[in-house]
């Protein structure tokens, strides 16, 4: 019953955690460089809305490379024909905890399915070894039908607002939930010896 009651509770722990709405990102990774990618709003762009993209570029040990030790550049693919159809200038933004990373404003044309492929290598020296990553992105319809705007690319930091409220609430109540869950376990272990 406890050895049930456990393995429950340990999978409350990981959907409260890791399945709650918090925010969502993709990690890939290769020998010397690990990219994490996130899109606005919530990896759910629309057609002709600006959707913002960034990404961290970890090296191996954790540190971050910001963009200007990177030669970084971004392509959007359409996966109907494999034909790039953008390739926005990445420019130095802070995103949560993060600053100085690449990210661009993307505006997907037409619902459907495309590629963001990220590429890049150090600016000097052997930093760390070249790099390329390609993330698929479902683009739903818009909510108005205009033509897409050029490309363009973050001119400011990106700055806390009311909407990262939320998210952290719902972060705090996961891991509350969670860490609850585990010291109940661990009581009703103590009590069935």
């Amino acid at each position: 019953m406890v050895r049930l009651l456990h393995c429950g509770s340990l999978a409350f722990l990981a959907v409260g955690l890791w399945g709650g709405p918090s925010q969502a990102h993709t990690v890939k990774a290769s020998d010397s460089v690990a990219v994490t990618f996130h899109l606005e709003p919530d990896h759910n762009p629309r057609a002709g809305d600006p959707a913002q993209v960034w990404f961290v570029l970890t090296q191996k040990g954790g540190s971050t490379i910001p963009l200007s030790q990177c030669d970084c550049h971004l392509q959007v693919i359409a996966e109907e024909n494999g034909q790039t159809i953008a390739q926005p200038p990445l420019t130095a933004v802070s995103a949560e905890q993060y600053q100085n990373i690449p990210g661009a404003d993307v505006t997907f044309p037409k619902p459907g399915a495309y590629q963001l492929s990220i590429q890049g290598q150090p600016q000097t020296g052997d930093a760390f070894q070249p790099f390329q990553f390609s993330f698929p992105v479902t683009v739903a319809k818009g909510s108005s039908p205009k033509p897409s705007p050029p490309f363009q690319s973050i001119d400011t930091p990106l700055s806390s607002s009311k909407s990262d409220l939320p998210k952290v609430a719902w972060i705090s109540i996961s891991i509350g939930a969670g860490l609850s869950l585990v010291m109940l376990v661990l009581r009703l272990r103590k009590n069935s010896k």
